[in-house]
């Protein structure tokens, strides 16, 4: 008996469901085995007793001196947290071949990927709420918090998208991770590069050094836009911000996860 077009269809979705279910939560297996919940919890920890032991020392302000240790350390214990978990996963399944056989079995190179960036997804959102603690520790007001918390779990998916096509390209994890670091770096500091070039005279006395800064900088997100302390400490929110952090965050996330789908169907595994 012939099964009709509709339901091929349903049955294909459904495998296509199934085998992306299997992916994210071997990854957030993978997370767990490798302590990625203890690692968050402890630099939530950390970033609060550095900001505790900062606020002890101030004579006036101590609760805007509070944040404004608080969401900075949490913030980059949280990239880093984020960045290792997604590149030691990677590795590890390239090297104990699981990736190999997650390959052999009906499932396209595009949904594995797809699959491990949603994996990866949840892990920063996770980390993001448990990183947020220690700033919640200092009363905020809410919606500042809610902001701040919302663009801190957006810029982690930029770092774990662009963590797994970079844990896809070089393989191994010290190189992966000298690489993600130098991206956090650029993305986060390359606005200052601008600023420097637009007040000589509109990039022209840099000479052919102009034309390179313009384009590199459409190469990376303006992470500096992302989870910035002022919000805590009483910057008026503007909604404008908040849209260009989420589109930001929208786009170099699927163009990472691109640049991962195309190494993967290039790659030869041994």
């Amino acid at each position: 008996m012939k099964r009709s077009p509709n339901g091929r269809s349903a049955g294909s979705r459904q495998a296509v469901m199934r085998a992306l279910r299997t992916v994210v939560l071997d990854t957030l297996r993978e997370a767990i085995r490798g302590r990625w919940i203890w690692m968050s919890v402890l630099g939530a920890l950390c970033a609060a007793g550095i900001a505790v032991f900062a606020r002890s020392l101030a004579l006036t302000e101590e609760h805007a001196l509070g944040l404004a240790f608080a969401a900075p350390v949490a913030r980059i214990l949280a990239v880093l947290i984020v960045a290792l978990s997604a590149i030691v996963s990677v590795s590890r399944e390239q090297a104990d071949r699981t990736l190999l056989l997650a390959l052999a079995a009906p499932m396209s190179r595009t949904l594995w990927v797809a699959g491990k960036g949603l994996g990866l997804g949840v892990i920063a959102l996770v980390t993001a709420a448990i990183c947020t603690l220690p700033v919640l520790f200092f009363g905020p007001s809410p919606a500042a918090l809610l902001a701040w918390a919302a663009s801190l779990a957006l810029e982690l998916a930029v770092v774990a998208s662009v963590s797994l096509a970079i844990a896809i390209v070089l393989t191994q994890v010290p190189p992966a991770v000298c690489a993600v670091l130098a991206f956090y770096v650029l993305a986060r500091d390359l606005h200052v590069v601008q600023l420097l070039a637009q007040r000589a005279a509109d990039y022209s006395e840099l000479g052919p050094a102009g034309p390179v800064v313009q384009a590199v900088s459409l190469l990376f997100p303006r992470l500096d836009l992302f989870a910035r302390t002022e919000w805590l400490l009483g910057t008026p929110l503007v909604a404008s911000d908040l849209a260009m952090v989420a589109v930001q965050a929208l786009v170099y996330g699927l163009l990472a996860l691109c640049v991962a789908t195309l190494d993967l169907r290039r790659a030869q595994f041994a």
